[in-house]
């Protein structure tokens, strides 16, 4: 991901030395694997002093990021003790996120590291979206205090490491009106406050490496556009709500829906099945399977007359 961002940043003709980049690795060996890979690139980041547990020994405990990914394990359980943790500056405002799954605690971290302006992207499973008791407690409260602003549902058998769906959160600790110069190229943001757009991805992407998807470049600029196009001034004449794709929805509605962030209880999905005929379907799949029938009756008689003409009759 760190990466990624730099060659981001060169392709939009910024400056790499203007960035600063902080990050925490539990595994060792992944934690001296990314520091050379910094390294060799030429890129300055500060990891922390050692491979620690983020929960437990944070190493940027002072930190305001202007933008955050991250990956976190999913659904990860006894993350603490009972009685570990229970008062921690990053839950203030919130519940303690039970010890039963980390994924909240996850995303309250992050909150906590988040600038005054902070974006924040990350990954996680999907029963995140809906989960009850004190999930949806902080879900609830993180809706209130207008941190959501997209949730994308993405396709399955993309990643290597699990075949799952998964989520992709997008947070935004400032979605007032205003405009914004990204290296000399003025943005215009609209006021998108008690606002959240969901996004289904599951429709596009094509088949990669045989058991795959991978959602091609094309894919990603029609996600990244309709994206931006919602967040931008005269969004009016440039993002439309589309079936099993998009939908923008309000605060009172997400409210209505008991705070729910499954895409699918708000955009809008086509029933195919509703102007079916059932009796020219089922005479159209009669006469295919006859057809099959057929062809196995044949394939078995020409079979069964080779094993005779080599001596070898099965009686059946």
């Amino acid at each position: 991901m760190f990466v990624q961002s730099i060659k981001f940043i060169e392709a939009h003709h910024g400056n790499k030395k203007k960035v600063s980049i902080y990050g925490q690795e539990y595994t060792n060996t992944t934690y001296k694997l990314a520091k050379m890979n910094l390294a060799i690139r030429g890129i300055s980041a500060n990891l922390g002093e050692m491979a620690a547990n983020t929960f437990t020994n944070d190493q940027h405990k002072d930190l305001k990021a202007d933008y955050i990914m991250a990956n976190p394990p999913f659904n990860q359980k006894e993350w603490r003790a009972a009685d570990e943790l229970t008062d921690d500056a990053r839950w203030n405002g919130y519940e303690v996120p039970p010890t039963s799954n980390a994924n909240y605690g996850w995303i309250l971290n992050i909150v906590s590291k988040m600038s005054q302006n902070g974006v924040a992207g990350f990954l996680l499973a999907n029963g995140a979206l809906s989960d009850d008791g004190t999930e949806l407690k902080i879900r609830q409260r993180l809706i209130e205090n207008d941190l959501v602003e997209a949730i994308l549902i993405l396709p399955r058998n993309l990643f290597y490491t699990t075949d799952i769906s998964v989520t992709l959160w997008i947070l935004n600790k400032n979605k007032k009106e205003r405009t914004v110069d990204m290296n000399g190229v003025e943005k215009h943001y609209r006021n998108r406050e008690r606002e959240i757009l969901f996004m289904d991805l599951r429709q596009i992407g094509s088949p990669y490496e045989k058991k795959y998807i991978e959602l091609t470049e094309t894919d990603r600029a029609k996600v990244v556009e309709t994206y931006h196009n919602w967040q931008q001034a005269g969004y009016e004449d440039t993002y439309k709500n589309i079936p099993e794709f998009c939908y923008s929805a309000g605060y009172d509605e997400v409210a209505e829906k008991g705070f729910t962030l499954v895409p699918s209880r708000y955009i809008e999905f086509v029933n195919r099945d509703e102007n079916v005929d059932f009796d020219s379907k089922m005479k159209m799949l009669q006469s295919e399977l006859k057809e099959l029938l057929i062809a196995e009756e044949k394939s078995k008689t020409d079979l069964l007359g080779v094993f005779k003409e080599l001596g070898y009759e099965i009686e059946l």
